[in-house]
């Protein structure tokens, strides 16, 4: 279960402290913590981040150089890869984020002040969590209607931290001796937290018992720097030189605290000290003001000693009365200690959160299929047409055309019969365009009207590739004529297939924007074969795509569209963080096609919401990798679950999906459907609406450079009169899956 805390600021407080302890206590084969922090002030401390990443928590501090606006943006494409959020100090950043994306993890709110409480909508929490009673009443005072739903988690400490035995050393280290009395205040130095009254009752202790030492242990802090000079100051002006010591910002504040002999704290308006906690572990007599969630962890001279707010004399007289009474201090401590145990311990808090977070991911909704597609299981008929690389001599490269290399296109009946039997009667195919206007804006429809009539009469739905990496030889690809062309074909496909059929139609009108741009635009792979024109090839087939679409619906207004395109994750290797941005640019522009047909992106092109009717991702063993090195495959320690790449995506967009391609080679095809299937699942029990699942290629076929046999597919690549034979650990796999009933949550 990934979670995912999100905070305002990341400075050191009670819920830093919080992510901390359950970062260093959640059983990590079960539960990932990752944090992002949104600002940063130039005078915030390193501490809380340095310990979570010692921990081995991913800080996230990119928002740290963003823009609101673009802060808001980034966690919309963060939040999805996540089973909870759990966001802090009522975040600026939070909801409005959650309001960008279609499906949203269950949103757990933590807070630490009333006014938190009290602050921002509620609508998208699914469990507000005060770390005291009058947080968690307030919280529940504004979710009318779902009161039940604020929750009261105390913060909890570590008791196996503190350890009495580093007295003497600690002590040693601050020069205080050990009959001294040392009493301490451990915090961050904010105005809230009355930390002059400290001095100043210090000051009062100080004139009559010399021998009484003090320490201050806690950073500026970030945002009101200013306090720590004037508390400095008061310290000098009350001539506390030698008796009272600044520690600034500790990792150690378990060790230090088994050095002190009394705690004093005395802040008003906050809500439960978790400081008052760990001085409980430490065994240690605590001197308070009775605010808000200190009434909860003290009871007046029980468990330790209340005074007025704003009193410096009154916590004069209670230090004076626990540095004269050794046995007062003991019996109030070792009272504290016990409270502790039994309320604020990570044995008695932690199951408190584990059950929350149970809670709130059994609540998701599930999601099953709409309907869209006649089967589940889907087919895909390799279709490509595109030209390879020019070999030495050639003017141009080998056209390929692998509908007719498996013989597909004399066989489109018997092959879309013989997939009926195996339940699936849906598949995609190909419209080869090279064939259909080998004379510019003449159309030749031979090559395609017996496919056509193959699906009629066996009663298959087809999803057909318009534009499957190859065009007719004589269109410039870069030029405004290749989409013009481009639309007038796909608006004369579709009066044909209207002309055939009266069922509703499916078109890809480009396959694989994204991927096509990079493999052709990019780095030379694919026709045309340029480099360093990417992003320009991606438009002109967003642009030519959209055009398409447009031509098509003036034929026939029913028609529905699936935009194919692979999911990637690329990631940096954890030994080289600098690559980190670079490899999160390559894993956004995974979306640039989508976005583009959206009109999210340059919309100048025409792009518009309409247009990104269903979304297809495209799936295989090798859509992972580290950045400049290795593919991940599934048992990787860096590998992002397919599940939460799915979530992602419809997150992203909240359109149709389908998994539009998937397959592996070899022995290994009946293992990866059932994994494919089993992602699938478990999105589904998620929220995510998967519509179908097509095998790609269903036929095996030969290699695009080598013409090597790659056995990828269901049926074989040579048909006879019985049909292609059938790879049965595929077929016996499906065949479980489908007599399951394929729904998505057994």
């Amino acid at each position: 279960m990934r979670i995912l805390f999100v905070f305002a600021w990341l400075v050191v407080g009670g819920e830093e402290t919080e992510v901390r302890l359950l970062a260093g206590n959640l059983d990590r084969a079960r539960y990932r913590i990752d944090v992002v922090a949104c600002f940063r002030s130039p005078n915030m401390p390193l501490l809380t981040h340095d310990q979570l990443t010692a921990l081995g928590v991913d800080v996230d501090t990119t928002p740290y150089e963003l823009s609101l606006e673009d802060t808001i943006d980034y966690l919309a494409c963060k939040i999805p890869g996540y089973d909870v959020v759990i966001s802090c100090q009522n975040v600026a950043d939070i909801y409005p984020a959650l309001d960008r994306i279609h499906l949203r993890p269950p949103l757990i709110e933590h807070g630490g002040l009333v006014c938190e409480a009290l602050a921002g909508p509620k609508h998208f929490t699914s469990r507000y969590i005060g770390v005291c009673r009058s947080i968690r009443d307030a919280a529940a005072s504004i979710m009318l209607g779902r009161e039940q739903d604020a929750l009261e988690i105390p913060s909890m400490v570590d008791l196996s931290e503190f350890d009495a035995s580093q007295r003497l050393a600690m002590r040693a280290s601050l020069g205080v001796a050990e009959d001294s009395v040392l009493i301490g205040w451990a915090g961050r130095l904010d105005p809230k937290k009355n930390v002059e009254d400290f001095i100043e009752a210090a000051a009062l202790v100080h004139a009559h018992e010399k021998s009484t030492r003090f320490v201050i242990a806690g950073g500026p802090d970030a945002f009101m720097p200013d306090y720590a000079l004037r508390l400095h100051a008061l310290a000098k002006k009350f001539g506390l030189g030698g008796a009272l010591i600044f520690l600034g910002d500790r990792k150690d504040v378990p060790a230090l605290l088994s050095a002190f002999d009394i705690f004093a704290w005395l802040s008003k308006g906050e809500g439960m000290p978790h400081v008052i906690a760990e001085a409980g572990a430490a065994a240690l007599p605590v001197i308070a003001t009775p605010d808000n969630g200190a009434r909860q962890q003290i009871e007046d001279e029980v468990s330790g000693l209340f005074v007025p707010y704003s009193d410096p004399v009154s916590v004069a007289r209670a230090m004076n009365r626990l540095t004269s009474s050794p046995d007062l201090r003991k019996r109030l401590g070792q009272t504290l200690r016990s409270q502790v145990e039994r309320s604020f311990s990570v044995a008695a808090v932690l199951p408190q959160w584990e059950r929350v977070i149970r809670e709130v991911i059994a609540e998701r909704r599930k999601a099953e299929p709409t309907g869209i597609f006649k089967s589940f299981f889907q087919g895909g008929f390799e279709c490509s047409t595109h030209r390879l690389q020019p070999r030495e001599g050639e003017v141009s490269g080998k056209r390929l055309d692998m509908i007719a290399a498996t013989r597909h296109d004399i066989n489109a009946a018997a092959d879309y019969a013989q997939l009926a039997s195996h339940a699936i009667r849906t598949v995609r195919d190909g419209v080869r365009w090279h064939l259909i206007e080998a004379v510019p804006e003449k159309y030749d429809w031979a090559s395609f009207l017996p496919m056509l009539t193959a699906a009629r009469e066996t009663g298959t739905q087809v999803i057909w590739d318009l534009l499957h990496y190859g065009w007719p030889d004589d269109i410039d690809i870069w030029s405004p004529e290749f989409v013009t062309r481009f639309a007038a074909f796909a608006g004369a496909t579709a009066s044909v297939v209207r002309q055939a059929s009266d069922v509703v139609p499916f078109y890809v009108p480009v396959n694989e924007i994204s991927f096509f741009a990079w493999a052709g635009g990019d780095v030379g792979y694919l026709n045309p074969f340029t480099r360093g024109r990417g992003f320009e090839l991606k438009v002109q087939l967003a642009r030519a795509s959209i055009a398409a679409m447009k031509a098509v619906l003036a034929v026939d207004s029913r028609a529905r569209f699936v935009h194919c395109d692979p999911v990637i994750n690329v990631v940096a290797d954890p030994s080289r963080p600098w690559d980190r941005q670079v490899s999160q640019g390559h894993c956004h522009s995974q979306y640039q096609g989508w976005d583009l047909l959206a009109g999210r992106m340059w919309p100048q092109i025409g792009g518009s919401k309409r247009y990104l009717d269903i979304v297809g991702v495209n799936y295989y063993h090798n859509n992972q990798w580290v950045h400049g090195a290795t593919a991940i495959d599934v048992d990787h320690p860096l590998h992002k679950p397919l599940r939460t790449i799915l979530y992602e995506t419809y997150a992203r967009y909240g359109r149709p999906m389908l998994i539009a391609e998937t397959g592996i080679e070899a022995e290994k095809r009946g293992p990866w459907m059932r994994y494919i299937y089993d992602e699938v699942n478990a999105a589904a029990d998620a929220g995510v609406p998967i519509e179908a699942i097509c095998l790609y290629p269903i036929v095996n076929h030969p290699g695009w450079d080598d013409d090597r046999p790659c056995e990828n597919g269901l049926l074989s690549a040579v048909p006879s009169e019985e049909g292609r034979s059938v790879y049965e650990p595929l077929a016996r796999v499906l065949g479980e899956i489908s007599q399951g009933g394929l729904t998505y949550s057994k």
